[in-house]
């Protein structure tokens, strides 16, 4: 029973505990009348810290609409680079077509001056080999007038002497 009533005791007086704890804050009149609001030191604190959290969230509210228009004007130079540097590339992209093109037309020409160049030199080829027949049918001719000259001239003196005889 001792056990019982000294339970109970606690229990009535953690109860009592619980209810006798003031709520903060809360309004109250002082002595002249004038409503206040009591506040613990950490409610205090808190309130002073949100004051001046208050103060540097202003101070940067007006830093970040400075931020935002400077954003604001670097996007839209970032726009007017990314448009040149597009019309840049456009025109580059045109030159490099036409480089190729003209590349293309450049090897073709190429390609048919080699072709000319081959037939040139078979015509030199078919020119030498015609001089040199030429040549030797020259010599065969030069050898056959040497000795068709000489056999007539000796006809003709044998025929001279012949007749003076």
């Amino acid at each position: 029973m001792k056990k019982f009533i000294l339970s109970l005791i606690v229990i009535l007086g953690v109860h009592l505990s619980a209810f006798s704890q003031i709520e903060y804050p809360r309004y109250e009149k002082d002595s002249l009348g004038q409503t206040v609001v009591l506040l613990t030191i950490e409610q205090a604190q808190a309130l002073d810290n949100t004051t001046d959290l208050l103060a540097l969230f202003e101070k940067l509210n007006s830093q970040i609409i400075n931020y935002d228009s400077v954003c604001v004007k670097v996007i839209g130079e970032k726009d007017k680079v990314i448009a040149q540097q597009t019309i840049q590339i456009n025109k580059l992209k045109e030159v490099i077509a036409n480089k190729d093109q003209q590349i293309e037309n450049l090897q073709a020409t190429i390609a048919k001056k080699d072709e000319t160049i081959a037939n040139l030199d078979k015509q030199v080829k078919n020119g030498e080999e015609q001089i040199s027949l030429n040549k030797k049918e020259m010599k065969r001719l030069k050898g056959k007038m040497v000795i068709g000259g000489s056999l007539g001239g000796l006809t003709i003196i044998g025929l001279i002497l012949a007749i003076i005889m």
